[in-house]
């Protein structure tokens, strides 16, 4: 039986929560690209770009935060490998804590991550647009 996309998305929030870097590099496509709120408070002005990049995500977030959860709630299959995720994300950095909700959009090709964005506080109005573009629950 072969992995679904929100599957190997579930394997990719265990991985990260593990901070395995070799989990996460065997479910990347080479030129996976993520967007995130901790680039951009590592002072990066671009993505993370290609399996090499991963690494230096990962220890981004071990600098960036002092301690960060990503608590994703639902999973919404969207097709064309393309799963959608709400939850929230708890983070401490400094004497500043966060509890915030949050959202990611996975992009696989072949079973593989090839994307991911977090939008982070995403807005009711995104949730209803969602439902009436007839996602799931």
């Amino acid at each position: 039986m072969s992995a679904t996309a929100s599957d190997i998305v579930r394997r990719a929030y265990d991985a990260f929560r593990e901070r395995d870097l070799d989990a996460l590099t065997e479910i990347s496509d080479p030129a996976i690209r993520i967007s995130s709120v901790t680039g951009i408070l590592s002072g990066r002005e671009t993505p993370y770009e290609g399996v090499e990049a991963l690494a230096e995500y990962v220890r981004d977030v071990l600098t960036i935060w002092d301690q960060i959860a990503l608590v994703p709630e639902e999973f919404h299959d969207l097709g064309d490998e393309r799963v959608l995720v709400f939850g929230r994300v708890r983070a401490r950095r400094r004497q500043s804590e966060i509890d915030i909700p949050n959202a990611w959009l996975w992009t696989l090709r072949r079973g593989r991550v090839v994307s991911v964005r977090v939008y982070a506080e995403p807005t009711a109005d995104a949730r209803w647009l969602f439902k009436r573009r007839g996602g799931s629950r």
